[in-house]
């Protein structure tokens, strides 16, 4: 159950919170076997995505080892990759929340994430909505809890997490956050209307 928040930091993560996090899957014209061969290499190699999410690897280690897995050239690899970058979604409801929500409380994105992050918020325009971005690479760790005291420290807030709200698409990221006293919103997209006014009231309706 969703409670009203009180705090000075709104946390928002990023894949299936404010955006459709599907799209390193999308395939060009000429392999749409890409979606199902990328789906098969995150199956096939956790080691190299965790080291992409930990700063410890980048999308030139992910197009090599995806050579394996479709008939395309290793430059045509690479384009697709970096092409996908301009091609993420805003969920549009969560947009509109962000942007409301931006006249009111200090935003950030704490969120599970490559280098590469940036051109991602950069590409659909996050970075003016937003006073700070914490990624799992920069901290080398996928815990929201590190990357909110984190972004508290870069905007010189108070420590300790118990004035920070989590909104994440994962259970397990709240029950984590919570536990160390912070507070949660675990973000499902039917129920968003609702949550989003029993969470934030009237700021939340705003025009």
């Amino acid at each position: 159950m969703v409670q009203t928040f009180t705090g000075d930091l709104v946390c928002w993560d990023f894949g299936d919170t404010l955006v459709d996090e599907l799209f390193m899957r999308a395939a060009p014209r000429e392999c749409p076997e890409w979606t199902q061969a990328f789906e098969q290499m995150v199956a096939d190699r956790p080691d190299l995505f965790d080291a992409w999410d930990l700063g410890r690897a980048t999308v030139n280690d992910a197009a090599i080892a995806m050579r394996q897995y479709v008939d395309l050239t290793p430059k045509q690899i690479a384009r697709q990759m970096t092409a996908n970058f301009a091609d993420i979604h805003w969920f549009p409801e969560v947009r509109t929340l962000v942007e409301r929500l931006a006249r009111t409380y200090t935003q950030a994105v704490v969120t599970v994430n490559p280098h590469e992050y940036w051109a991602f918020a950069a590409g659909i325009g996050l970075m003016p909505l937003v006073d700070v971005h914490v990624t799992s690479a920069e901290v080398a760790s996928a815990s929201k809890v590190v990357m909110v005291e984190r972004a508290r420290e870069v905007l010189a807030l108070p420590p300790g997490i118990d004035t920070s709200l989590l909104i994440d698409n994962k259970a397990h990221n709240i029950d984590e956050f919570t536990a160390g006293g912070g507070q949660g919103w675990w973000f499902r997209r039917d129920r968003f209307e609702a949550d989003a006014v029993a969470v934030f009231g009237d700021v939340a309706v705003q025009r």
